[in-house]
């Protein structure tokens, strides 16, 4: 799993480097993603809500940025730690940032 992590991480510099803005390193985003995950929940939560795993992912989300896992797994409260964060730095890279978690996000001083 810690190669699969090490590896999107590599991916989300390559891709970011294309930007003109300098890019976060893999390190800040785990942080920052970690720090996310202290006010969420759990790592394998499944409150009822429609919000799963760690960071509470919703289907949509879920479906969008880690369908090989929901297809696999089922949902984030199955996934590993490491699975549900490199989803999330998938959405990051994708453009999302860390909007999904607006009021965490706020928190934990990354918006």
């Amino acid at each position: 799993m810690r190669s699969l992590l090490a590896t999107l991480l590599l991916f989300v510099l390559l891709l970011a480097s294309r930007a003109d803005a300098r890019p976060p390193s893999a390190e800040s985003l785990v942080r920052g993603f970690v720090c996310i995950h202290h006010y969420e929940g759990a790592w394998p939560a499944n409150t009822g809500n429609g919000f799963y795993g760690g960071l509470q992912m919703d289907y949509g989300f879920m479906r969008t940025y880690g369908r090989e896992y929901l297809r696999a797994f089922g949902t984030a409260d199955h996934w590993t730690p490491g699975m549900q964060i490199a989803v999330a730095i998938k959405a990051y890279v994708s453009g999302r940032g860390f909007h999904p978690w607006p009021n965490t996000a706020r928190r934990c001083g990354l918006l």
